[in-house]
């Protein structure tokens, strides 16, 4: 890519300050503050629209390209000993190649390997250093087994020696083995030890690792020649921060683009049946050539927000030549002056699909609308630079535990599609929501997941009535607390979307711009190794909020059945929405099916791509009312995996044993308190039908205008 960028925060209010950070190939560019209203460019829908608005940011300034440093190490300020010693560590690699990775490595001052180990091409430990021997065992080590191994360094003999010696000696895994040779170590200081990495290049953009292991390494420890430790580095403590503590009198380090930790190491399994990350058995950091967190590119552009501008949606737009992206944040409102109403934006979602780059062309008959071809330009610039998103694998068939948002990602972005089925998706899809609201005259504001997370209830309390964007998916236990707390003391809510409020996401302490999810059950792309299921930025259990008791049926009222990517549904309205209690919600509504319009997103339906219904097995509260539902959608719909006991031939969403199904429900609360929940993820993406009067349309304005009016109880 020639012109893109990424901004320190996504969550500013009036006041406060927001950092741009931008790359470009072109000598010079043009930056332009707009706000953002819809981004869909469908000739079927209303168009891209934007504000321009003005600003100090606002011209031409100089442009520099930047680098994309990936590759997760650590590095701790620790001299090479003087004397004789042992670098001692347990290593378990998960891909060898395509050159030389380092393991443990002693820098000299311009970066290189003074003397260290590390594996070669095909997997067997050797000597790494300058003017050294060549010295390496002969045997391969074997992919996802533990291996201890020892750098010895006998200066007064003049000798090195390598020892490698597997856990479980077995047919097919190496055996214990020693290699040894005369040498002097080179003069020159070597302050630095890397784990990890076999050399440091520095770059104007910060330190660019080289040889970068693929693997865990644990226990690492400087042992003196008689056996007394002289420094070593718990990786099991501070496990959910860059720290990485060092114990015998050593000197703390750090990691650097945010490897695995709370990882099982070779106490695993121990005798502890909880199920915590003990530091006895996940004493582990598991490093990936390809992790990549805040790139660390300088600030082209420190925007002071401006008292008096409005909460919304909002972008710096760059422009070079025919180059053009865009760089959105989200203003919300100054304390005391907020809105009644407001909207969610689910930025922890948008971050955890951060660059997501499924390839689903063995899946045609499920997703037939999947299009490869969408901007393969900046999928390329993706794959290259290792900026995958949480749905993705690593090089090593790992998957991708951590995001971050300071670096370009080119599905949030007002104009981007999903490649699966050819539409927007997360942010640009919630676009359709604030672009119906503008145009219906609603005043609102924006905040956010992080600002959620940050501030817990205080950032709900002031308003009235908040609406969530259309896949909410992705919540922390902060999160939950402070939505659970607001809709207690009579808060109202509408659900517009689909699938959420589903995994277990953490926000790391030391770094608010990275987020954390660990996969195991639900539906996934990929799962983690057994004992891994630990979320290492707050210690407790990941996976799926329904499987740690907090189902989204309690709140919502429904939760996640099933997905398909061809076509939408509409939904047939039940005898209760008929009711008197419940007319208000339908005025200007008699059709028995509603949502049977023209959808933006799958073409069709306002019941589509992930859908939730009603289930008082799992916690749907008896007093929620089933507005209407769904009567079955294509095969291409599959049931949602958690909800499917086991495999059976009608498993297809056609068939009603599979479960798949939207319902619209309403259910109220405590406190005068309400929730609306529309079931499905393209709810919103039909609002614009009709010229914006679409059934969906009058039920969405007729919910929010009563949510916003006086008692509910009086409507019964």
């Amino acid at each position: 890519m020639r012109l893109t960028g990424y901004s320190d925060r996504w969550s500013v209010r009036p006041r406060e300050t927001i950092s741009f950070h931008v790359h470009s190939e072109a000598a010079t560019y043009q930056a332009k503050l707009v706000r953002l209203i819809h981004g869909d460019e469908n000739r079927n829908g209303p168009g891209f629209k934007e504000i321009e608005v003005d600003s100090a940011i606002d011209g031409e300034h100089a442009g520099a390209p930047r680098e994309v440093r990936k590759g997760s190490y650590g590095l701790v300020p620790y001299a090479m000993p003087a004397d004789d010693f042992v670098l001692d560590l347990w290593v378990w690699p998960t891909l060898f190649g395509p050159g030389r990775q380092g393991i443990g490595t002693w820098l000299t001052t311009d970066g290189t390997a003074a003397i260290g180990l590390c594996l070669t091409a095909d997997g067997r430990p050797a000597l790494s250093g300058a003017g050294l021997p060549s010295l390496e065992l002969q045997q391969p080590l074997v992919t996802r087994q533990w291996y201890r191994l020892r750098l010895i360094v006998d200066r007064s003999g003049s000798r090195i020696a390598l020892d490698v010696e597997p856990k479980r000696p077995a047919p097919g895994i190496a055996e214990p083995e020693h290699a040894e040779a005369e040498s002097n170590l080179p003069e020159g200081p070597s302050e630095r030890l890397a784990f990890a990495a076999g050399a440091l290049d520095d770059t104007a953009d910060g330190l660019r690792p080289r040889e970068v292991f693929n693997g865990k390494i644990a226990k690492p420890s400087i042992l003196a020649s008689d056996g007394p430790m002289l420094a070593g580095w718990d990786f099991a403590a501070d496990a959910g921060t860059a720290r990485l503590a060092g114990i015998a009198g050593a000197p703390d380090g750090h990691t650097v683009n945010r490897p695995a930790r709370a990882m099982t190491g070779t106490g695993w399994p121990g005798d502890n049946m909880s199920g915590a990350a003990l530091p006895e058995t996940h004493d582990a950091i598991h490093f990936h050539d390809d992790d990549v967190a805040d790139l660390g590119w300088p600030a082209s552009h420190v925007f002071d927000v401006p008292d008096d501008l409005p909460s919304g949606v909002y972008a710096i737009r760059l422009n070079a030549g025919e180059d053009e992206d865009h760089l959105p944040f989200f203003v919300c409102p100054a304390k005391g002056r907020e809105k009644p109403l407001a909207v969610l934006m689910p930025t922890l979602s948008y971050l955890a699909y951060a660059n997501e780059s499924l390839d689903v062309s063995g899946g045609l008959d499920t997703s037939p609308r999947q299009n490869m071809a969408i901007t393969p330009e900046r999928y390329a610039y993706v794959d290259e630079n290792g900026m995958k998103s949480l749905y993705d694998v690593h090089r090593d068939g790992s998957g991708i535990a951590y995001g971050s948002l300071r670096r370009p990602i080119i599905d949030f972005r007002p104009k981007a599609r999903c490649r699966t089925f050819d539409a927007p998706h997360q942010f640009p899809a919630d676009l359709y929501l604030i672009d119906w609201l503008t145009e219906k005259g609603y005043a609102f504001d924006v905040i956010t997941d992080h600002l959620l997370h940050e501030e817990g209830i205080a950032a709900l309390e002031p308003h009235r009535v908040i609406i969530s964007g259309s896949h909410p998916e992705y919540w922390t236990s902060e999160m939950l607390d402070a939505r659970d707390s607001w809709l207690d003391a009579g808060g109202r809510f509408l659900y517009l979307g689909g699938n959420g409020f589903y995994w277990v996401t953490a926000v790391a302490p030391d770094a608010p711009d990275v987020i954390e999810v660990r996969r195991y059950g639900g539906t996934r792309t990929w799962m983690g190794e057994p004992g891994e299921d630990i979320v290492s930025l707050t210690g407790e259990r990941g996976g799926l909020w329904r499987d740690r008791g907090r189902p989204p049926n309690e709140r919502m009222a429904v939760a996640f059945t099933g997905q398909g990517f061809d076509r939408g549904a509409p939904f047939h309205r039940t005898a209760a929405s008929r009711s008197p209690e419940h007319a208000w919600i339908f005025k200007g509504v008699d059709d028995d099916i509603v949502g049977a319009g023209p959808a933006l997103v799958l073409g069709h339906g306002a019941a589509g791509f992930e859908v939730d219904k009603a289930d008082p097995l799992n916690g749907t509260p008896p007093h929620t009312t089933v507005l209407a539902s769904t009567k079955g959608f294509t095969n291409a719909y599959q049931g949602a995996i958690e909800s499917t006991p086991q495999v059976h031939p009608k498993m297809g969403g056609s068939h009603p044993e599979s479960g798949v199904q939207a319902d619209i429900v309403f259910m109220h609360g405590p406190n005068d308190g309400a929730v609306f929940s529309a079931g499905s993820i393209t709810w919103s993406s039909t609002l614009s039908a009709n010229n914006y009067d679409s059934d969906t349309s009058r039920i969405t304005a007729n919910v929010i205008d009563g949510f916003l009016g006086g008692r509910l109880a009086s409507r019964i």
